[in-house]
Formats: structure tokens, sequence, C-alpha cells
């Protein structure tokens, strides 16, 4: 794992993929989420969705130059290198403890 680690901290994938999830929490910051709505947001914005499937996209292509320069590695093994920065940022751009987002009524009662 050594190896993949090293070769992680140099590639710029990795930043740009910090960089989006940084930007994600932002937003979510913005707008009043808690770290217990994560799970069901109760809405949904363009942009969050817009970043979290940028997020995923890069999480992919990342995933694809890694196996493509021969490593044999995992879904899980990338994401237990990146887990530990992402909750970096998340230290560093806490939620509110209880939200403020009230839950939008799903149910399209015309």
């Amino acid at each position: 794992m050594k190896v993949l680690e090293k070769f992680l901290s140099d590639k710029s994938d990795v930043r740009e993929l910090l960089d989006i999830y940084l930007e994600l929490r932002q937003h979510l910051q913005e707008l009043g989420f808690s770290e217990s709505e994560l799970n069901d947001p109760p809405t949904y914005t363009t942009k969050m969705m817009n970043l979290q499937e940028k997020f995923n996209h890069k999480f992919k292509s990342l995933f694809q130059l890694i196996k493509d320069y021969g490593f044999e590695v995992t879904n899980d093994d990338v994401t237990s290198y990146i887990m530990p920065l992402l909750l970096k940022i998340n230290e560093l751009t806490p939620l509110k403890p209880n939200g403020n987002i009230k839950r939008r009524n799903q149910r399209d009662e015309d």
C-alpha cells in the first residue's frame, strides 16, 4: 500500500477530488445541513447534485488511472486512502449540529 500512497500523493487528480468534496461541504454549510441529514437530505439542489456527480466521476477516473498504471487494487483500497483526507475536510468544514432545512413535501398532491 505504501507504493500506492506515494503514487497518489503526487497526482493532481487526488487534489481535484478533494477540491470537489470541499466545495460540496461548503455548499452544505451554506444550506445549513447537519451531519445526520446527509443520509436522507431534506432537499437537493442542482449544485449539490452536480458536485456529487462530478465527485463520483473523478473518483472513478482516479481508480481507472491507478489500474492503468498496473496497480492491483480494489475500490476499497482507494477509498481507504481517500477517506482520511475527506474526514479532515469534514473537520475543517463542520455542519450544523441540528440543521435548519425543512423537508419538502414529496407527494406532489395536485
